[in-house]
């Protein structure tokens, strides 16, 4: 993980993989994401809660779901 994308880009991304992922595993946890001070389990679901309505805490979670490389290649 080297260059940070921005966050437009991280949240095109991620809408795009969002959409191919099967209704039944959108509640499963997709990355364990340190908010503040705790480390907490975030579901696809609540990503995308989060993604959309441009929180801090929908930043952060792109960072790090860029960082585990869950959207892909370039």
């Amino acid at each position: 993980y080297t260059v940070a994308r921005n966050t437009e880009e991280l949240r095109t991304r991620f809408l795009k993989t969002y959409s191919s992922v099967p209704l039944s595993y959108r509640d499963e946890v997709v990355a364990i994401v340190k908010i503040g001070e705790k480390e907490q389990p975030v579901s696809w679901a609540a990503a995308y809660v989060e993604v959309i309505n441009d929180t801090e805490k929908g930043k952060e979670i792109l960072r790090k779901m860029d960082e585990l490389n869950l959207f892909g290649g370039d």
